[in-house]
């Protein structure tokens, strides 16, 4: 049967776990309990050595003094043991009817079929039909493979880099042409990587609403930000970052290329038998950075000598650093802030021992009419797969509860709409 487990219990299982992410632990836990959920930390042992184990949030419906259970990114578990799979299962139905749930819906973190970097199936590789089968065959509703971003609690559509036992220039190498171009090229701006305290989260919170109002999406609050720092940073589990431009280093060294350049160029024109076209080549580039130049004066007027380009907040929980969340402002695009941010964090987790970076969320559309093309374009580059998951599952434990609760939430989806 199923028995409570500590948290230090509960992480320590979780972090070397296959299936491993934040959001099986403790701390996502009680992050959630500050915005009114209730964490339960369950798992069955045998002889003292735990063989499943699931963080489980509850929320209390108003009126109805019962409760919605979900497990986010489901059962820590091997789901092709189907014979553990129902066993734990039960156990876990079992404690939630007794502590009044009407249904638990769950999400596992289990690929459905391979796919590589252009969301291709590959070919002769078994897809994971069978643990939807099971789940099915255990009284679990499938909610559909779902394809647009947002239908799902949390994506069932991700883009993953490998990065086991991989050098970083394995990995550049392996980057599409123009995702090299602009790593290479970030770095030539002197880019800096800033980490943040909780005392600077405002400034990571400020670059967040700007790229919301650019993407059309509504930011979390200020609040959220510093729960999830300080709930994460205790083991070390989160990093909020900055790229920070130095608007006068990059000033200075456009002046030394000009001057470079310029010098090449009068030494072309002395020549005896001078090269046209390697005196346009030449005065075509002066002119290029020319124009840098006075767009960067206006920059340095407009911003001080230094400026945030860019911004992300990265979990490094388990097997995986995750890239949670990304950010730039629109009028430094060109510095290729995000390019800079991602590889240093690819980096990161290369020289740390983890076998994947996660690029999170996208969408199982890969048509260039997509209105979230840009975004999985712009990970593909990486050459991050494509992962599909199962998708998400509900089982309901109380039926006449539960139909109560679907009107209520009918009731109050309509009221929101009106209001």
């Amino acid at each position: 049967m199923v028995e409570k487990l500590t948290k230090k219990e509960f992480d320590d299982f979780a972090r070397t776990h296959e299936l491993s992410t934040f959001f099986q632990s403790s701390m996502w836990g009680e992050l959630k309990e500050s915005t009114g959920w209730v964490s339960h930390i369950i798992g069955i042992k045998e002889n003292d050595e735990i063989k499943g184990a699931a963080l489980l949030l509850s929320k209390k419906t108003p009126f109805l003094n019962k409760n919605i259970f979900y497990s986010p990114r489901g059962f820590l578990i091997d789901y092709n043991n189907f014979e553990f799979l129902k066993n734990f299962t039960e156990e876990v139905i079992k404690y939630v009817k007794n502590n009044k749930g009407i249904f638990l819906k769950i999400n596992p973190y289990v690929e459905y079929q391979k796919r590589d970097i252009n969301g291709d199936i590959i070919e002769n590789e078994q897809n994971n039909q069978k643990v939807i089968d099971e789940l099915i065959s255990l009284g679990f509703e499938h909610n559909g493979f779902t394809i647009r971003y947002g239908k799902d609690l949390e994506p069932r559509w991700l883009s993953v880099l490998n990065v086991k036992n991989k050098t970083e220039e394995e990995i550049l190498k392996n980057m599409r042409g123009t995702t090299r171009w602009g790593i290479n090229n970030s770095y030539k701006h002197g880019l800096k990587l800033i980490e943040l305290k909780e005392d600077r989260i405002c400034e990571y919170k400020k670059l967040m609403e700007h790229t919301g109002e650019r993407r059309g999406f509504i930011d979390r609050p200020l609040s959220y930000y510093k729960k999830m720092y300080e709930v994460f940073s205790k083991k070390d589990n989160i990093k909020i970052l900055l790229v920070e431009l130095n608007i006068k280093e990059n000033l200075n060294s456009l002046y030394d290329q000009l001057d470079s350049t310029t010098i090449k160029l009068n030494k072309e024109k002395t020549k005896q038998n001078k090269k046209e076209n390697v005196i346009k080549e030449y005065q075509s580039q002066i002119d290029s950075i020319n124009k840098k130049i006075e767009e960067d004066k206006l920059l340095e007027k407009e911003y001080g000598q230094k400026t945030v380009v860019a911004g992300g907040l990265f979990m490094t929980f388990g097997t995986q650093v995750i890239s949670l969340f990304g950010a730039s402002y629109r009028e430094f695009m060109k510095f290729n802030g995000q390019f800079f941010l991602n590889y240093e964090m690819i980096k990161y987790a290369i020289k740390n021992n983890y076998e994947k970076f996660n690029f999170f969320g996208i969408t199982g559309e890969f048509n260039e009419d997509s209105d979230m093309y840009g975004l999985f374009n712009f990970k593909r580059g990486f050459n991050s797969d494509v992962i599909e998951l199962i998708g998400e599952f509900n089982i309901i434990t109380n039926k006449f509860y539960n139909h109560i609760y679907n009107i209520m939430y009918f009731v109050y989806r309509k009221l929101k709409r009106w209001i």
